[in-house]
């Protein structure tokens, strides 16, 4: 049992304690308020600033600026920093955590690819924002691949079908197979066409080594195969008048004089179905993992309120999918 000495001394002290819960208190409410104040996005409880917008925009605009197109531009940025919470805030009600090593290695990759940094600001500053949007992005990463995309199959049979339907977009156009000797001289090409026509073109690959000036010289001036299409008109015009192993007749560039030989020419084809079911596999995994994320996403909208302060953004926000 306390002294009365002891009780009167927590009288007197009792009052000045709760003087100061109640200023701490008044303080951390005084400083969220200000925060809401300052809040151009809210997404569920996460409230970010027009300053975080700006890094965001700034990030992704500054290299492609288009003062003319920039009110569309940031809009749908905006939507799709938007999607990034409302992601990242599901991640975070399922406590996802991504591991050390995982994040470990990310900042090792975007550090090197960036090894340049950003100028104006501190490093340490930038190492401690870098982790946490890291961070962030593997969270959501996590998230998609084990609770949203990871039941999705494509079958052999589906394949099949979609092929069926598209068998236009599988026609294989003319191909044909390449080599080339370029030059400088109009007397030098002149002595090579004497010396192909002398050995009945056989002699392709070793003159192209000896004379040409091309960057494929070393391998005998073969240049690859190309579609209709793919190669400037006065070299295709050339090249796909001649039958397979035989010389084009000159044909001049602003980088000098070009010789072409066919090594093989494949005519235009129905594409077969095994050729292309990789392809037609992964046209279809990732339509179905758009219409998955879009799904997701606005199922979120239901569980995490999004408010966006259009008095707070630096632009005229013309976006639709947020708009209250």
């Amino acid at each position: 049992m306390c002294s009365k000495r002891q009780f009167v001394l927590g009288l007197l002290v009792l009052p000045g304690f709760l003087v100061m819960a109640g200023c701490s208190l008044k303080d951390r409410m005084q400083g969220y308020m200000e925060i809401r104040k300052a809040a151009a996005v809210q997404v569920g409880d996460k409230i970010y600033t027009a300053q975080d917008l700006n890094l965001f925009f700034n990030s992704r605009l500054s290299e492609f600026p288009d003062p003319a197109g920039e009110d569309r531009a940031k809009s749908n940025l905006l939507d799709s920093f938007i999607e990034d919470k409302l992601l990242l805030c599901q991640a975070e009600r399922l406590k996802i955590e991504p591991s050390k090593d995982a994040l470990a290695s990310m900042i090792d990759k975007v550090t090197s690819a960036n090894s340049d940094g950003e100028a104006g600001r501190p490093p340490a500053r930038r190492d401690k924002d870098l982790e946490r949007d890291l961070t962030d992005t593997l969270k959501m990463q996590q998230y998609l691949h084990d609770h949203v995309l990871n039941k999705i199959t494509v079958t052999d049979e589906e394949c099949e079908a979609y092929y069926k339907e598209h068998l236009a977009e599988y026609v294989r156009n003319d191909v044909v197979h390449v080599s080339e000797i370029l030059v400088g001289d109009e007397a030098v090409v002149q002595k090579i066409y004497s010396l192909l026509k002398a050995n009945g073109n056989k002699n392709f690959a070793d003159l192209a080594r000896l004379y040409s000036k091309g960057a494929t010289a070393s391998d005998g001036g073969y240049l690859g195969s190309f579609q209709r299409g793919d190669l400037p008109e006065e070299f295709e015009k050339a090249i796909f008048a001649v039958s397979p192993g035989t010389v084009t007749k000159l044909v001049r560039s602003k980088y000098g004089y070009h010789i072409f030989m066919v090594d093989e020419k494949i005519a235009a084809h129905q594409q077969k179905f095994y050729e292309v079911r990789d392809d037609i596999r992964e046209i279809l995994r990732m339509e179905r993992e758009r219409e998955s994320i879009r799904e997701e996403l606005a199922s979120l909208m239901t569980k995490f309120p999004v408010e966006i302060h259009r008095e707070k953004l630096n632009f005229n926000y013309i976006g639709t999918r947020f708009s209250q």
